[in-house]
């Protein structure tokens, strides 16, 4: 080969075609990521949502709604657009604490769980002795 011959051989153009989609695979992988991640935080983000409105439904009851707990207020599905969420409440007194109560609010997503906690301190009105 005479040094004037100029240009790539086929080897190299091999080698350069290999490299090019290379780096194509690997940006449409992290674009992939990218997307998987958004959608994960999308989910996170309605899960503690609801979350916290499920939890703002049981502090806003009286102390007498508290123990036991209604079956509509335990557990049940969200209205569209979230219907394929479910939650379930849980209230529990605090043994040798007088009128507090442990609530864990679990909200149930298609691939993820959130939960919310919160402690409720609801005194009993007081009652007239006749």
């Amino acid at each position: 080969m005479s040094s004037t011959n100029r240009g790539f051989t086929i080897l190299e153009a091999v080698v350069a075609l290999a490299i090019v989609g290379l780096s194509g695979v690997a940006a449409l992988e992290a674009v992939g990521g990218e997307t998987r991640s958004i959608e994960r935080a999308r989910e996170a983000y309605t899960l503690s949502a609801l979350a916290q409105q499920r939890l703002a439904v049981v502090t806003i009851l009286a102390a007498d709604d508290l123990n036991p707990i209604p079956d509509s207020l335990a557990r049940g599905t969200f209205p569209e657009p979230f219907k394929d969420y479910r939650w379930t409440t849980k209230l529990e007194p605090i043994l040798g604490q007088r009128d507090l109560y442990d609530a864990v609010v679990l909200v149930t997503g298609a691939r993820s769980d959130y939960s919310v906690t919160a402690r409720l301190y609801r005194p009993k009105p007081n009652q007239v002795v006749q």
